[in-house]
């Protein structure tokens, strides 16, 4: 037992002497490390700024080993903020004590799409402390601006350009589906495109090719079916092409030597009227399938306006024409439809003589011959029968008949004599042609003459019959002497306003005069026996001619009074045509 306690005192011994032999180790207190001195900022913001958005930047104050000097406030440094661009920075200037925890948050708002520079100095340093880059991105697609031609020819192709839009007006790069997008087209012209056919959108643009074979104006609508957004171009003015052919209006009808309404169209070859033809072709040549070269025969372009021109044509052979029209120097070309042209009827003739001759001896006389419508027949020579001459007296008159071919614009002047000494007068009528009666084959005399009573039995019919016809007569020209239109052709150097009155016949009656009514000058016709299908006042885009107004007369049953307003003081004259009563206004300049 004592050697165990010994063997224990021994090792306790050993122990004490380990731990003397090993040195000490002193420690000290918890240090605190602070930040070194203001170095720079450092920023903190989205990866993304949206043109039109606020967007917050958080800037810190750091040391030159990026710590964050939590005590910044406590220096009374003074800063200023500046950014390049369109954009706007918030707040633009600051001091040290804005910091909170070394950290302080600024703003920028830019609605325009574009890299801005953002720059932080110290107020009185030069140098910025911070300068950093920013780039601002486009908002979403909120609407399209379409591009185009102002003006572009009819049948050709032409672009136009689909720019998509944020709502501050900057190009949108987003992805845009050209099947997404739909077209409409508004105006008279009728531009043409495959929907399935436009292309996707490429950096925020859209190119797309358009045609139009009608002449008139296009507008251009854009829509997105996915987002509602829309967009229209301007007025795109589609023109006509050039002359391809002509258009020709004749009537039905008209009389061999008068003057008879034609109206010509210049016309592309996609049937546009060439609106631009007077400036733009060459005239036209004027013939016929006839046998004859009808007046005028020829007409400068610069008498169509907005493409057309309407004038008066004469032929003077009584045959079914059609009207030839070639452009000049080309061979555009365009014809009627037939006009069947009738003889003139002579219905009266004026002659003139001197007051005095001698028996036997030459001396001249005038002759003129008028058709149905009142006109000299001045194509007489060629469509004209013989002209017999007749006088009151008992003597003879050498020679008694004209030959037609001697007739000259309606007028033959001849020399004659008479063989009496004797007051006479000369008549003069159309020879008539005799023609020679046909005999009728021999039949058995005795058994037809005895048959006298059914021949009277008719005469009761025939009268019946002509009652009949008399009636249909006279409803017929009841309804002729319906005043149904007014209508105005203003070329350069005159207006002719028709009165359109259909199957116009002798029994009218007219007459003009210039009056002043209520401050206003106006033409006023007097026409009768008429009555008027015209409801309204008829105005017309002249500088020339102001209101049209057709009304009854209140002084005289049965006449129609036709009011021209005239806004210059020009001359006129009305004349009888076939199916109107035609007043042309001669302007002064």
């Amino acid at each position: 037992m004592i050697r165990g306690i010994v063997r224990s005192l021994i090792f306790l011994q050993l122990i004490i002497t380990i731990i003397a032999a090993v040195p000490s180790f002193a420690y000290s207190g918890e240090i605190i490390v602070k930040p070194g001195k203001f170095d720079h900022f450092n920023v903190s913001m989205p990866d993304r700024i949206i043109a039109g958005e606020e967007t917050s930047i958080k800037l810190q104050a750091v040391d030159a080993f990026n710590n964050i000097i939590t005590n910044f406030g406590e220096t009374e440094r003074e800063f200023q903020v500046s950014v390049s661009g369109s954009a706007v920075i918030r707040p633009s200037s600051f001091k040290a004590s804005s910091f909170a925890n070394g950290a302080l948050t600024i703003s920028i708002m830019d609605k325009v799409a574009e890299a801005v520079n953002l720059s932080v100095r110290e107020s009185g340093i030069p140098l910025p402390i911070l300068s950093k880059d920013l780039s601002i991105s486009p908002n979403k697609l909120n609407s399209f601006v379409i591009k185009g031609p102002r003006a572009a020819q009819a049948g050709e192709k032409f672009d136009i350009k689909i720019i998509a839009k944020d709502s501050f007006g900057n190009t949108v790069s987003e992805q845009i589906l050209g099947k997404n997008l739909n077209l409409i087209f508004k105006g008279n012209a009728e531009p043409k495109i495959d929907m399935a056919s436009i292309p996707d959108f490429k950096n925020g643009m859209c190119v797309v090719s358009l045609m139009s074979q009608k002449a008139g104006t296009a507008i251009v609508e854009a829509k997105d079916l996915i987002t509602g957004s829309f967009g229209a171009s301007e007025k795109i003015e589609i023109l006509n092409g050039h002359v391809n052919s002509f258009r020709v209006f004749v009537p039905k009808e008209a009389i061999a030597g008068e003057p008879f309404e034609v109206v010509i169209a210049a016309i592309d070859r996609f049937n546009n009227v060439v609106s631009n033809y007077s400036t733009t072709g060459n005239g036209i040549a004027i013939t016929t399938s006839g046998k004859f070269k009808p007046y005028p025969s020829t007409m400068a372009a610069y008498e169509f306006v907005n493409g057309q021109t309407k004038f008066d044509l004469r032929y003077d052979a009584a045959e079914d024409i059609a009207i030839v029209v070639t452009e000049i120097g080309k061979a555009q070309k365009g014809t009627s439809d037939l006009v069947k042209v009738i003889s003139p009827i002579p219905e009266r003739f004026e002659i003139t003589t001197p007051d005095s001759a001698v028996a036997g001896q030459r001396f001249k006389i005038k002759i003129t011959v008028y058709n149905q419508l009142g006109h000299a027949i001045k194509n007489y020579n060629i469509v004209g029968p013989d002209v017999q001459l007749s006088t009151t007296g008992t003597g003879a008159l050498i020679p008694n008949k004209i030959h037609a071919s001697e007739f000259v614009n309606g007028t033959a002047v001849v020399e004659v004599q008479y063989n009496k000494s004797e007051s006479f007068a000369i008549t003069a009528g159309p020879v008539k042609t005799v023609v020679p009666a046909v005999k009728k084959p021999a039949v058995a005399a005795p058994a037809k003459t005895t048959k006298a009573a059914p021949a009277k039995e008719t005469k009761k019919p025939k009268k019946a019959k002509v009652k009949e016809e008399a009636r249909k007569e006279k409803k017929a020209e009841a309804k002729a002497l319906e005043i149904t239109n007014v209508s105005l052709v203003e070329p350069k150097k005159k207006s002719t306003i028709s009165i359109h009155i259909p199957n116009l016949d002798a029994a009218i009656k007219y007459s003009a005069s210039a009056e002043t009514i209520g401050g206003k000058k106006w033409i006023v016709i007097k026409i009768k026996p008429a009555v008027s299908k015209i409801e309204k006042a008829v105005k017309f885009e002249s500088s020339f001619v102001g209101n049209v107004v057709v009304e009854e007369d209140k002084k005289e049953k049965g006449a129609v009074l036709v009011k021209i307003e005239q806004l210059k003081p020009t001359k006129f004259h009305v004349v009888k045509e076939k199916n109107s009563l035609t007043v042309t206004l001669k302007h002064d300049k």
